[in-house]
């Protein structure tokens, strides 16, 4: 019998790079924001003053609850929702009639909500059963939608006084009021999909359909309570959109699509499913939202500004790429 002490066998060393992981990610972020907030303000120093704080926050907040919602499809190996324009209108028009009907804004926010799960049900099941890519469903339900749209109402506003308009226009400890729901729905959805079946079930199904599906997993429940519930965030979003943005047509949510992706996809939520982190949003979402109106102050036309936003979209897929080819298998 050998004397030799038993060696055990050391699990390799994780790489530096995959030890970074969401640090990196957040770094470079602020790293990168902290730069354009610099920079915008020794070019113009009135950017510090509290409008401008208001402007970024009211950006925001849309801007991250469409964010939840994209992340969740992304998330669950959907690609992407390009229909979330269309349910943004639709359930911010409703919002709009349950308020001139004299609701309160609990019920407005009910309806709206469940309006924008009915839309993604829709979505759900053109995928579903007819078997179609959901890149291309939701790119054609969003013009369908939009063209509906045109044809139901040209402007909407919600009435001035109601409960919704108050709290469009409300600040709470020198935020607007509409940002705090985002910042919490950012904060309790991450918690979520870490540490509950749903959650995990959807980060399953993204990363490995086949695995996923021999583990029991329905592919097409899963598929209906992912874009149930994205349509849900969609419908939650639109009451915010419709309290704080005044008159608006079935054309006004079309400049947020680009920037709900690159969140996305900047927060380092994969759009081939399996991966991200929900908490990232709030660098990715605040980096983005702070671009526009640094765009304004640098004295850009908008034109510029939807060119400058296109360019940052193409770097944010070239990232999601790298990021990719380079995680291991």
């Amino acid at each position: 019998m050998s004397l030799a002490p038993a060696i055990e066998t050391a699990p390799p060393a994780m790489p530096f790079k995959a030890r970074l992981g969401g640090w990196g990610t957040a770094i470079l972020l602020l790293s990168v924001w902290a730069a354009l907030l610099i920079a915008t303000g020794l070019y113009r120093p009135d950017f510090f003053a509290h409008q401008t704080l208001l402007a970024i926050a009211f950006t925001m907040a849309v801007v991250g609850v469409l964010a939840v919602g994209q992340g969740i499809i992304a998330i669950s190996g959907g690609f992407i929702d390009l229909s979330q324009p269309a349910g943004l209108i639709l359930s911010g028009l409703i919002a709009v009639r349950l308020s001139e009907a004299g609701l309160p804004l609990p019920l407005v926010v009910v309806g709206a909500v469940l309006t924008g799960m009915a839309w993604g049900a829709l979505n759900a099941a053109i995928i579903v059963f007819a078997k179609l890519n959901p890149v291309i469903v939701t790119l054609a339900t969003n013009f369908i939608g939009l063209a509906a749209l045109y044809l139901i109402f040209q402007l909407a506003q919600v009435p001035n006084g109601s409960e919704i308009y108050h709290f469009g226009r409300t600040n709470i400890l020198g935020l607007p009021a509409i940002w705090w729901p985002m910042l919490l729905i950012i904060v309790v959805t991450g918690f979520l999909m870490r540490s509950t079946r749903y959650g995990r079930r959807t980060t399953a199904v993204g990363g490995n359909r086949a695995a996923a599906k021999a583990r029991g997993i329905s592919l097409k429940a899963m598929r209906f309570g992912t874009f149930m519930a994205a349509g849900g965030f969609v419908g939650f979003a639109a009451v915010l959109f419709a309290s704080a943005a005044g008159p608006f047509n079935p054309s006004s949510a079309s400049t947020l699509q680009l920037n709900v992706i690159a969140a996305v996809i900047l927060a380092g939520i994969s759009l081939a499913g399996g991966r991200g982190n929900f908490w990232m949003l709030l660098l990715s979402v605040g980096f983005l939202s702070t671009i526009p109106t640094s765009l304004v102050f640098f004295g850009l036309s908008s034109d510029t500004q939807s060119i400058f936003q296109g360019v940052l979209l193409m770097i944010a897929v070239a990232i999601d790429g790298y990021r990719a080819r380079r995680s291991p298998t």
